[in-house]
């Protein structure tokens, strides 16, 4: 390594080739100066250099002074722009001031400099290099700090502009608004400085807003929690919006020097939430509340206390209409029907869908009653006009339930299943509209009895069956039983089906009460024994025999059971579980399972169980709804005649040409022929005459219990006694 020039200063004499001797004409601070110094004869050779100079280059003076020009230590690039362009500019101007040039250093690398140069009086130039390594860095620091905060403020426009969102600020003392470009955009106007805050508040759409928002910020002081509120503008093109404004005071020394916030478009925020408010609220097709929001305005309305009428709506036969013009046309119908029903309501009124074809109308009203029943009237003329839809072809009835707050409940849940009873119980009297009240209250209340009764009996197993024999009227031989169920209470009375008729219209009531049925006389007829049913005139014995003496048994099943799709193949494996043969069964269906959609099913489920030997028997012919067609086409072994032609047969002399034709078909068709109600000999004999083959009746016999055993407290005893009433 080279000597030090400082050092070499202070130990040595003075060599006229040394740094400190070629920079005497800087003066003594040259040596120590922070900055490198040349000087330049007319050539362009260095004349002088000083010590600080010579270690950035890391060469010697010896080796620069008189030896090389300027261009010789600078890098290639640098010494075309300090031939082509700053040497050019320093004889033109005769100075140069900070010009950035770099200088190759002892390290191998660049030093970066700021060149200042003098025109000399000799044609020369003086020159001082200051070291801009640090004012470099500085720059490049503070170019990537401005192209940060360049970005950072584009990501915050970003921002703003997907969140919807603006911020603004407000100096009270000079009134004036400034804000950032989405806020000026949410607002609807061009970016830029604003007059005041007259810019933000005369977007308002609602003047008492805007006139409590003005008085607030004149006296900003009382803002002492920030302010958020909602409000709808109205930008200048027109355009309306809804906003969320937020702003807070920023105090300094005491007061407040600015109020600052953020203004946020909640335009499409609140569309959705209306849109969402609809899908949970309403109804799609029509428009109506739909039964979620019914119920919750009825809880308001109850909540009240004010009197209210309530009708509930049950378009008749609209599954026909469905069926008829196809889904889409008959939910424009439904439409349609929704815009009719929601047009009878007055102000306060309020319309419902609640599901399928069934609907609510809730009015407040001071008499409920006359306003239900009025409503009842119009609904009925709105909906007898023929519908637009179906091009005049649909007149439409309903069935209506009515009821009234707080008469018919106070509860809203209590105020709706009353209305909803009372529909139930229009419907199956067969239209119109009425309050759940009067002779329909108590029915409603009998049938309630009837299916607990019957629920009851079933839980606490208290279901018995008796037998009615039936006879050959050809020789009076047995011809099997009809199970006739029956009930027995707590206190050990006995009750039939004329006590409680209403339960089996219950479908779920019904089927519970057809398996008890079944049970008991599957485990009747597995019973061992062989006693013999009644003849005629002794059917008033304590009881019959037990086990195979019962013969065929006759089983009624109702309709109910019957709709089973898998019900032939729950008999079926009922009879294999229990061991009995199939051939002792005879089942009794009414003429009404005929009259369902699902007949082709309970054709197939009929032709499986007579199959296997199962004899079915078409009950109660002559006042239902079986046609020749069903006698031709259904699996059935035989018919039943309903017991009022037998026991007017002597009463009116047109009903035995009406058994004697039902015979002859029968015969024709091949079917057994079964007469019940016989009371006397003199029936017997009529029947007899007219081709019959088989009867029963209390002539040939009482329903009676088996001996034994009857688990029940009242079998020690032998039979129950009958209730009055008790028939089948």
């Amino acid at each position: 390594m080279p000597p030090n020039p400082l050092s070499a200063r202070r130990t040595q004499e003075p060599d006229p080739t040394a740094p400190d001797s070629a920079c005497a004409a800087y003066g003594p601070a040259a040596l120590t100066a922070p900055c490198g110094l040349l000087r330049l004869d007319a050539a362009g050779r260095i004349e002088s250099a000083n010590a600080t100079l010579c270690d950035w280059i890391g060469r010697p003076a010896a080796e620069v002074i008189g030896r090389l020009d300027l261009a010789g230590l600078l890098s290639p690039a640098g010494r075309l722009f300090w031939t082509t362009h700053l040497v050019p500019q320093l004889r033109l101007n005769g100075r140069l001031d900070e010009v950035s040039l770099s200088l190759p250093d002892r390290e191998g690398g660049l030093r970066r400099c700021l060149v200042s140069a003098r025109q000399t009086e000799a044609g020369g130039s003086a020159l001082a290099l200051f070291e801009a390594e640090r004012r470099h860095v500085f720059e490049e620091d503070q170019a990537r700090e401005v192209a940060l905060a360049q970005t950072r403020a584009h990501w915050l426009a970003q921002i703003e502009r997907m969140a919807e969102v603006g911020a603004w600020s407000w100096d009270p003392a000079q009134d004036r608004l400034q804000g950032s470009d989405r806020m000026f955009d949410i607002l609807g106007l061009r970016p830029g400085p604003a007059d005041g805050l007259d810019t933000l508040l005369d977007r308002l759409i609602s003047e008492p807003l805007r006139g409590q928002l003005r008085t607030c910020l004149a006296t900003p002081e009382t803002l002492r929690q920030p302010l958020d509120l909602e409000a709808g503008i109205r930008t200048p093109d027109g355009a309306l919006r809804q906003i969320r404004l937020f702003c807070e005071p920023l105090w300094a020394r005491g007061r407040v020097e600015r109020v600052q916030g953020v203004v946020c478009d909640i335009t499409r925020a609140q569309e959705d939430r209306q849109r969402l408010w609809r899908m949970a609220h309403l109804d799609d097709l029509t428009g109506l509340a739909n039964r979620h929001y019914f119920r919750s305005h009825l809880r308001a309305a109850c909540a009240g206390a004010e009197p209210l009428a309530l009708v509930l709506i049950d378009i008749e036969d609209f599954g026909a209409v469905n069926h008829r013009f196809g889904a889409d046309r008959a939910d424009a119908m439904l439409q349609e029907i929704g815009g009719r029903l929601a047009g009878l309501l007055p102000e306060g009124g309020f319309a419902a869908r609640l599901v399928g074809d069934e609907f609510a109308l809730l009015l407040p009203a001071t008499d409920p009653d006359a306003a239900a029943r009025g409503l009842g009237a119009a609904v009925a003329a709105a909906l007898d006009v023929p519908l637009a839809v179906s091009g005049g072809a649909v007149r439409l009835r309903a069935a209506m339930g009515l009821a009234a707050f707080p008469e018919d409940g106070r509860a809203p849940e209590a105020l709706f299943a009353r209305a909803k009873e009372a529909l139930s119980e229009v419907k199956r009297a067969g239209g119109g509209v009425d309050f759940l009240r009067g002779a329909m209250l108590a029915r409603v209340g009998a049938r309630r009895r009837a299916i607990a009764c019957v629920r009851d009996a079933v839980q606490e197993d208290r279901i018995r069956v008796w037998y009615q024999p039936k006879l050959r009227l050809a020789d009076g031989a047995p011809d099997g039983h009809e199970a006739l169920v029956r009930i027995f209470d707590r206190a050990g009375q006995v009750s039939g089906p004329a006590d409680w008729a209403e339960a089996l219209e219950d479908p779920e009531c019904a089927t519970l009460l057809d398996a008890a049925v079944l049970r008991r006389v599957l485990a009747d007829l597995r019973r061992p024994g062989s006693g013999c049913g009644a003849g005629p005139g002794q059917g008033q014995g304590p009881g019959l025999g037990s086990g195979h003496g019962l013969g065929r048994v006759a089983v009624n099943v109702s309709e109910h059971s019957l709709r089973r799709v898998d019900f032939a193949a729950y008999l079926l494996r009922a009879l294999a579980r229990a061991g009995v043969s199939p051939a002792q069964i005879e089942l009794e269906i009414v003429e009404t399972v005929l009259v369902d959609q699902r007949t082709p099913e309970l054709v197939a489920g009929f032709a499986r169980l007579r199959a296997a030997g199962v004899r079915i028997m078409l009950d109660d012919f002559g006042t239902g709804f079986a046609s020749l067609s069903h006698l031709r086409d259904l699996p059935i072994d035989g018919l039943k005649i309903e017991k009022s032609f037998v026991l007017g047969l002597q009463a009116d002399p047109r009903n035995a040409p009406i058994l004697r034709a039902i015979v002859m078909l029968a015969q024709a068709l091949g079917l057994r022929t079964v007469a019940e109600g016989v009371e006397s000999a003199e029936v017997a004999d009529l029947l007899r005459g007219l081709g019959f083959e088989t009867a029963q009746g209390y002539h040939f016999g009482r329903p009676q219990p088996l001996r034994e055993p009857l688990p029940d407290p009242v079998a020690e005893g032998g039979a129950a006694p009958l209730r009055q009433g008790v028939s089948d």
